[in-house]
């Protein structure tokens, strides 16, 4: 006679366990996830002016930039890191015109980086003041947030191939220097979004990063003094990396360059 009982004991652990391995297969098949291997090559370590030590990655760029393996306030490079106004150094929560350190209250009352006096005071500024630059505030000399330039060579061909993955089950792009002897060095920028008056937007949408630079309306030939220019990738059928522009105020993350002395 049957034991009905232990045989749906069996059954039910069969089923658990081929479940487990279904699972367990499926987790492997993840087709964009990468492993911190493939973002730990080229490595150089550069100590900060704090005495801690800051990992850069070799590109093999023209420029020398040696990028950050990490966002600034980040300590592994899926994570965001803090959040920044555009030119203030200290990160912070909340994200507002009437927060904004370079703005008396509104986007028509600027106090700093400004060619429109419609706008505010004007300086003529549009490049950050290395007093501004929150890389170099934090991390000391020879660490700058990127120009647009630098964000420029990062997308060239030429220099990288752009890859959506995952790592560490957080989206992003993996950057890959294609240059001669420095094949496979690469550095992960994760999809973070932005903060804008206490809310996360575009949170696994899309990755900001703030460039020293303030935009500059190329349809118009004019600086616009409300906002600067950021680096903005977006995944879509057909990814969308572009040299975009944000709101002075709000909060982005931070990607800092490293230039070796001469």
């Amino acid at each position: 006679m049957i034991n009905m009982n232990k045989s749906l004991f069996t059954l039910t652990g069969m089923f658990i366990a081929l479940s487990a391995m279904v699972l367990t297969g499926c987790e492997k098949e993840d087709k964009d996830a990468i492993s911190m291997s493939d973002v730990n090559k080229g490595i150089q370590v550069i100590q900060g002016a704090d005495g801690k030590d800051y990992e850069v990655v070799d590109l093999g760029l023209v420029s020398g930039n040696l990028w950050a393996k990490c966002n600034l306030g980040a300590t592994s490079p899926e994570k965001t890191g803090s959040f920044f106004a555009w030119a203030e150094t200290t990160p912070k929560t909340m994200f507002k015109w009437v927060e904004y350190k370079w703005a008396d209250g509104d986007r028509l009352s600027i106090t700093k980086y400004n060619d429109n006096e419609e706008n505010g005071l004007v300086d003529d500024k549009t490049v950050l003041d290395i007093s501004d630059d929150a890389a170099n505030a934090i991390l000391g000399e020879g660490w700058q947030v990127p120009n647009v330039d630098d964000f420029l060579e990062l997308l060239a061909p030429r220099n990288c191939k752009i890859k959506w993955c995952k790592l560490n089950g957080v989206e992003g792009f993996l950057f890959t220097s294609v240059k001669k002897g420095f094949e496979g060095n690469s550095i992960f920028i994760a999809v973070s979004g932005m903060s804008d008056n206490g809310k996360l937007r575009f949170k696994d949408e899309r990755a900001y990063l703030w460039s020293s630079e303030m935009y500059y309306d190329d349809l118009n030939q004019k600086y616009i003094p409300t906002t600067a220019s950021v680096l903005e990738l977006e995944h879509t059928d057909v990814d969308n990396h572009v040299i975009g522009s944000r709101e002075r105020y709000l909060g982005l993350p931070i990607r800092p360059v490293f230039h070796p002395k001469n």
